[in-house]
């Protein structure tokens, strides 16, 4: 059936010609990824890149995440040049709080520097030092002082020795200590017997004379002990000598290297003194069998030089020294500890413990003083990591977390100063996040004050065609893939067309195109041509078919009912979009309407037993609107009507067959059957106008497909809202079929015209009979309803 509504073949096909494009391949043209056809976006995001006041993050939204991506990172990559480089970031040991490393900031590179300086002079400590204070000349200071050391002892006991003869006793020298032995008179030790034979008052007179002699003793021991304590004080003064003048010669060096940060000047004082406070431990020996026990019980701890010159080592957390200008920070994986570093802990049987040589940065330490470019959807998959992002931007510091574990009994732990940091943040992801974003949380406008959103679409051209053209060479020259066609980058283009459902406009994410470029060089010769970019389309569709193909099936075998001949009363072939991942594919639903005397209105039966979604609720509601606006003026709308897509058991939403259900109601309510051979899809308001809708072209391709499998009889199509014609870009099948005339489509603007393809009878008159029913169904007196029934309506056909 031929009439104004029906839509010519060459009305299916996207109307650009291929005129100025002229080049044989893609090696012609010059390769550039620059974004098309997005001029306000990019403006925006320039100017968002001036701003450094805090809260000028940005949210970027579009499509093609990864192309936007990519360009602001090439955008980034030049500002950051032009930017100063931050400074490098360390952890110092504190000797005044150990459990809080202090942190250093140094111009990069010297962080590193430090760093080795540091380490050498630690091996000096270690390997070097204690051979300086055994030197030969050290060791001459060192016997000179032990023998006046034995002198003055020697001269002491001699002094006991000469008052204990006066007395008229001997010193005996034993392993218990002094003994006096009492002399006879003729100078010789009196034995045990002659004491015993002594008459009391002798006894007497011996003990006190031991008595005294016991006092003048601890005298002249107390004397030696003092000897001993100065002459050891002297032993150390030679160490001190030796180790103040080999770490003054390192001292010197780092402060004058060094000297110029007053954090790191006093650092090197403190460690001076903590050398000073305990030199012994440099000179001592080490205890071989003790380190053969730690080696194998290490959870006893490692004491003596080594434990202590590692508190003098330096931890750069962050090494700028190699950067030309401010960082630029991304990652996939943006873990907490990612993120914000970790305390890594060391794990003894029953003690963990680490110290801050353990502290490792993460990604928001490293982008200090430049930017943080992440995935907002790769941000959220890892909870927390968002919050931890918003409270650095709020505190502009970062605290670093412990990454320990296990159930010890005795935890040794540091807590690192939070450092300050400031750097830019830009997410890049969906406009649909954003927006749930800013309503969840109400400091985020304040934190991301640059919201870019860029189209979803692009105006199709010649200027737009070479721009894609310019990004698949770019593609090719970098993963080294064949040249494409001109007509290769056609039907590319034609592709993009029907990505974004439009005659008109093409779509803005270039991924599955390249995706598609990349497929195709798999049949290519040499070149990539429109064919192989067809074979590769057809491959990616085999899934699809496959899914279609089962569905079709059960159409065959009449699982799913549906007619695609003849006429019915109150039923109708609406159309519906399926989606499988990244495929989607069109299906005839049939849906019927039933009608009686009620004061319910119109009920979907999928609203009632809950399968009906909250737009689809509305599409129903906006039927009896309609009804009551259009038919009720004069008398109540009494009606009870039933909607119902039959064989669906999933959830039904949208309102994109709202129209094929007032189509229902109305061919139920007129008793004018409807052609089933003429699938509808669009939704209509309360008066009666069509609206357009989406998944036009799976629709139409769905339903052609379900009608060749049952024969094309010629009288078959589908019925589309008008304001769809421009988003038509169909398969090359179904355009031939609509040219030979073998199956249709019908752009309408109204319900009249749409009742009118469907019925082949005047709208009026259908208007008519059932205008005529509401009448019947509103009257309670029998009289009048006799009247009514009496009454004559034109008849269809």
């Amino acid at each position: 059936m031929k009439n104004n509504l029906e839509l010519k073949w060459e009305e299916l096909k996207i109307p650009y010609t291929n005129t100025g494009i002229t080049f044989s391949t893609t090696d012609e043209i010059k390769a550039d990824e620059s974004i098309i056809d997005q001029e306000n976006a990019l403006a925006t995001l320039e100017f968002g890149l001036q701003l450094g006041a805090k809260g000028y993050n940005m949210y970027i939204s579009g499509s093609d995440q990864k192309t936007i991506f990519d360009y602001v990172l090439g955008r980034l990559k030049d500002k950051a040049t032009k930017r100063n480089v931050p400074p490098d970031m360390c952890y110092i040991y504190n000797f005044e709080n150990p459990s809080t490393p202090k942190v250093i900031w140094m111009q990069p590179g010297d962080g590193i520097r430090f760093k080795n300086d540091m380490k050498e002079f630690k091996q000096f400590l270690i390997n070097e030092l204690k051979d300086r204070l055994d030197t030969l000349e050290a060791e001459k200071k060192r016997q000179k002082l032990i023998t006046e050391l034995d002198e003055k002892k020697e001269e002491a006991l001699a002094e006991l020795k000469t008052y204990a003869k006066d007395m008229g006793f001997q010193v005996k020298m034993a392993e218990e200590g002094l003994g006096f032995i009492p002399l006879t008179l003729e100078g010789k030790p009196l034995s045990m017997d002659a004491y015993e034979k002594l008459d009391d008052a002798d006894k007497h007179t011996i003990e006190e004379g031991i008595d005294q002699l016991s006092e003048f003793s601890e005298e002249v021991l107390k004397k030696v002990r003092d000897i001993e304590k100065l002459y050891s004080q002297y032993m150390d003064d030679i160490d001190e000598t030796i180790v103040l003048n080999e770490v003054g010669y390192y001292m010197k060096y780092l402060k004058d290297t060094y000297g110029s940060y007053d954090e790191v000047s006093q650092y090197l004082d403190d460690i001076a003194n903590d050398i000073l406070e305990d030199v012994s431990i440099f000179a001592g020996n080490s205890n071989s069998e003790g380190q053969d026990i730690k080696g194998l019980l290490p959870w006893l701890g490692n004491s003596g030089v080594s434990e202590k010159v590692n508190h003098y080592s330096i931890n750069v957390l962050v090494d700028n020294g190699g950067l030309k200008g401010a960082p630029i920070i991304t990652s996939r994986d943006l873990s907490q500890g990612h993120l914000v570093g970790k305390i890594r802990i060391d794990t003894e049987v029953t003690t963990s413990h680490t110290d801050f040589n353990q502290i490792s940065a993460g990604m928001l330490h490293q982008a200090n003083g430049g930017y943080l470019l992440l995935y907002v959807k790769d941000l959220l998959d890892y909870p927390g990591s968002f919050d931890l992002i918003r409270r650095t931007l709020k505190t502009g510091e970062v605290n670093i977390e412990s990454m320990g574990g296990g159930n010890n009994t005795n935890t040794i732990g540091i807590t690192p100063q939070p450092i300050p940091v400031d750097f830019k943040v830009i997410l890049v992801g969906d406009y649909e996040i954003y927006h749930l974003l800013t309503e969840m949380d109400l400091s985020f406008k304040d934190l991301f004050k640059i919201n870019i959103d860029f189209k979803d679409t692009i105006t199709s051209g010649e200027v737009a065609i070479m721009n894609i053209a310019s990004q698949i060479k770019s593609l090719c020259n970098k993963e080294d893939l064949p040249p494409v066609s001109c007509d290769g980058i056609l039907q590319l283009v034609e592709y993009s067309h029907r990505l974004a459902e439009s005659q008109e406009k093409m779509s803005a994410n270039l991924q599955p195109i390249m995706d598609l470029v990349r497929e195709a060089s798999v049949f290519a010769q040499g070149t990539i041509t429109k064919d192989n970019i067809i074979q590769a389309r057809r491959m990616k569709m085999l899934f699809k078919d496959t899914l279609q193909k089962n569905i079709e099936e059960k159409y065959a075998k009449n699982i799913f009912l549906v007619d695609v001949m003849g006429k019915k009363v109150g039923q109708i072939n609406g159309l519906a979009v399926y989606s499988v991942g990244d495929f989607s594919f069109g299906r005839p639903v049939r849906i019927t309407a039933t009608t009686y005397r009620g004061k319910s209105g119109v009920v979907d039966i999928e609203g009632a037993v809950g399968l009906s979604g909250s737009i689809h609720s509305k599409g129903v509601q906006i039927i009896t609107g309609f009804l009551g606006n259009h038919f009720a003026q004069n008398y109540p709308l009494s009606l009870c009507g039933k909607i119902c897509f039959e064989q669906s058991y999933g959830g039904v939403d949208g309102d994109s067959a709202s129209s094929a259900e007032l189509y229902a109601i109305l061919s139920s309510l007129s008793e004018v059957p409807l052609r089933q051979g003429i699938a509808v899809t669009g939704s209509i308001n309360q008066y009666g106008q069509i609206q357009p809708v989406g998944g036009i072209n799976d629709k139409i391709e769905g339903f052609y497909r379900v009608c060749k499998q049952k024969g094309l009889t010629g009288k078959q199509g589908v019925m589309i809202p008008d304001q769809n014609k421009g988003d038509l870009v169909l398969d090359e099948e179904v355009i031939k079929a609509v040219e030979q005339g073998k199956f249709h489509i019908y752009a309408i603007t109204s319900f009249r015209e749409g009742i009118e393809v469907l019925t082949g009878v005047p709208a009026a008159q259908v208007e008519e009979r059932v205008a005529h029913k509401l009448k019947i169904y509103s009257v309670d007196s029998p009289e009048k309803l006799s009247r009514l029934k009496k009454q004559k309506v034109k008849k269809s056909k």
